[in-house]
């Protein structure tokens, strides 16, 4: 009888191990053992087959450790089963014999980096350290904590894999879900029994991040009043659902918790004008900086009253800011925006004088070049303007750095979900909406203002409330490639509850959410009522006044680069002409340049498209005293005029990088 082929034995239960067929593979490596009973790299293997039984892979990997003494991964494995005392004295063993076993106690470095705000060395030594110690937890779970969002997934999917008892790590990917859009998932982990009050902390923002506030605070508000996190998650619920003295109260406790004032008072201050609850949002910065008056709070202060045309009283706030932070270039951002610079304006001097300045910040210095290209523009000094803004754009750029590759799978994703949506007739919840959509800078917030003038509508500015009120539908039709016409009714409901909250319940809404150009065929599937409005303007005075304009952070990183934005332009053509072919008669183009020449042929031409009788009102929109929360505060308070039309000339050679990104079209293919 020939004899028989261990080799060949061992990896076929590898193959069978590695297929997941552990109880097979675990039958061969047994007959391996019977036949030769000291193999270690066996035994290791078997125990390995084992997770459902740790004491006997205990003794396996017991076994296979004291015929191979100094091999890591039999460490590993060991420390892997173990818990308690005996898990604590092998972490000393390990400690004493100089071997990684991937122990919290061996992400000391990594977390000292992290303590320090070295995020990209302390993701390295986490890196290393999955890699040295490829089947522990805590390797893994420290990375999944370090990254952000869709990176962070796998690593704490194989954290949450390798110890389903630890809580941390469930919370953790559960975050990251959320942060994905992956509400489903979400539920799943925090369906857990005897969770912490952390999880229904996250099950409470889970709700307020699909347009559910009411429910969220329902479900935080018999909690402790001494927890801190508790605390702030209701503030933010309750800000959002237009609860003003709930969420005033909550920011109370939460501050008495520990909680950092300022950090804390702006968010939900940022929540509540967000709900449209103004009063509340005021208050909130009023009782901060009553607590503590720092540049952060008097800008956020003058920026509310920017947007509520109180220009004078915006510069008092800026003025102070700047007294206490004589560099700050946000406050000079503000300031250079708020008003038309004149020659003997003292301010240009002032931002001059403050760029010399040695040790200001790389957002500051960013915000400074910014505000001084407003004021060469505003001077006529051409030459001055764009050496300012590639200055100023060249910071942003390395700060928030782009991937225009991400935009386009999101975009692709996003056209690929007609498919399920397309044949869908939901029933339509009762309101009617007109969705203004473009471009940033492309005369979306001039239109929105026009509608706004006439009596039937409210306008609320640039809602985030619909792709809220979307993520669950869109989590379906990601993980199934299914639509519920139940949940985009639901999803419609929910916007309209919100956005009638914000803009106070008129016959019409206008949402002026840029984000909508994206999704079109959502918005009218969950609001079959809905017009939109696709503004459009000449992309080389978009590229231009895009570039002079600094974003909320992390949003539209394309713009502070002329040939990322060029390509971006082009993404946007592409999505919106695939909206325009697959919503025929649904969707009204209006072209800012045909706007400005010819006003009233082009606004009755667009009240006809919407629905809505003539009125002479929309004819001076400069006359609406509404709120503007955008870069668009001052321009949209002046009359109709064509004093931005072809500005891109007077900087041509400049803006060469953007014209030739230009001639690059994008394919949705």
């Amino acid at each position: 009888m020939p004899p028989i082929d261990l080799t060949a034995l061992y990896r076929e239960g590898q193959a069978l191990q590695q297929a997941g067929r552990l109880a097979e593979a675990a039958a061969i490596y047994d007959r391996i053992l019977s036949l030769k009973a000291d193999i270690p790299e066996v035994l290791f293997q078997k125990a390995r087959c084992l997770p459902d039984d740790p004491p006997a892979a205990e003794r396996l990997f017991r076994e296979a450790l004291s015929l191979k003494p100094k091999e890591a991964a039999i460490w590993q494995g060991l420390y892997s089963v173990l818990s308690g005392s005996a898990r604590a004295k092998l972490e000393a063993q390990a400690a004493r014999a100089g071997v990684l076993i991937g122990s919290e106690r061996d992400l000391a470095k990594a977390q000292r980096l992290w303590r320090d705000g070295n995020k990209a060395a302390a993701e390295a030594e986490a890196v290393r350290l999955t890699k040295a110690a490829p089947q522990a937890f805590w390797p893994m779970y420290m990375l999944g904590l370090i990254r952000e969002g869709a990176a962070a997934i796998a690593p704490l999917e194989a954290a949450h894999a390798r110890d389903k008892t630890h809580v941390g790590a469930r919370l953790a990917l559960a975050r990251a879900a959320l942060a994905t859009g992956q509400i489903a998932r979400v539920d799943v982990l925090l369906a857990a029994p005897d969770l912490p009050p952390a999880a229904t902390v996250l099950r409470a923002q889970a709700l307020r991040e699909t347009a559910q506030p009411d429910a969220a605070v329902a479900l935080l508000s018999d909690g402790p009043e001494k927890d801190r996190v508790w605390q702030m998650e209701l503030a933010l619920a309750a800000a959002a659902a237009f609860r003003g003295a709930k969420a005033q109260a909550a920011l109370r406790h939460a501050v008495t918790a520990g909680a950092p004032m300022e950090a804390i008072a702006r968010r939900v201050a940022s929540a509540a004008e967000t709900a449209g609850d103004i009063e509340t949002a005021t208050a909130l910065i009023e009782a901060a900086l009553a607590h503590t008056s720092t540049p952060a709070l008097l800008i956020h202060r003058a920026q509310m009253a920017q947007s509520s045309g109180e220009l004078a009283q915006a510069e008092v706030d800026l003025e102070a800011a700047l007294a206490a932070e004589p560099t700050n270039g946000e406050a000079f951002r503000a300031f250079a925006n708020g008003r038309k610079i004149t020659p003997e304006a003292a301010l240009p001097g002032r931002i001059a004088e403050a760029l010399e300045k040695a040790g200001a910040a790389t957002m500051d210095r960013a915000g400074l070049h910014f505000a001084a290209a407003k004021c060469a523009s505003d001077l006529a000094q051409h030459s001055a303007v764009m050496d300012h803004l590639h200055r100023a754009n060249r910071l942003m750029t390395k700060a928030f750095p782009y991937s225009f590759e991400a935009d386009v799978a999101a975009a692709k994703a996003l056209v690929d979900e007609w498919g399920a949506l397309g044949p869908l007739a939901p029933e339509s919840p009762e309101g009617r909406v007109i969705f203004v959509t473009g471009l940033p800078r492309s005369g979306t917030t001039l239109v929105e203002t026009i509608l706004d003038a006439h009596p039937q509508v409210g306008a609320g500015g640039e809602m985030p409330f619909l792709g809220q009120a979307l993520a669950p539908s869109r989590d379906l039709l990601r993980r199934e490639n299914r639509a519920d016409p139940r949940a985009l009714q639901q999803a419609g409901d929910r916007y309209l509850t919100l956005a009638r909250r914000r803009t106070g319940t008129p016959d019409v809404i206008v949402d002026k959410a840029i984000s909508t150009f994206s999704r079109m065929g959502h918005a009218v599937r969950a609001l079959p009522e809905a017009r939109i409005v696709h503004v459009t303007r000449d992309p080389r005075d978009v590229g231009l006044s895009l570039y002079r304009n600094r974003f909320p952070d992390g949003l539209h990183r394309y713009a502070y680069d002329l040939t990322a934005m060029g390509r971006y332009i082009r993404l946007h053509d592409a999505v919106t002409a695939f909206w325009r072919a697959a919503l025929p008669g649904q969707v009204h183009t209006i072209r800012y340049e045909e706007l400005t020449a010819d006003p009233e042929t082009q606004i009755r031409a667009l009240l006809e498209a919407v629905d809505l009788p003539w009125d002479a009102a929309c004819l001076a929109p400069q006359n609406n005293a509404r709120r503007i929360q955008t870069l668009s505060f001052a321009q949209a308070r002046a009359p109709i005029a064509r004093s931005s039309v072809a500005g891109w000339t007077l900087h041509a050679a400049d803006l060469q990088p953007l014209f030739d990104a230009l001639e690059m079209p994008v394919s949705l293919e």
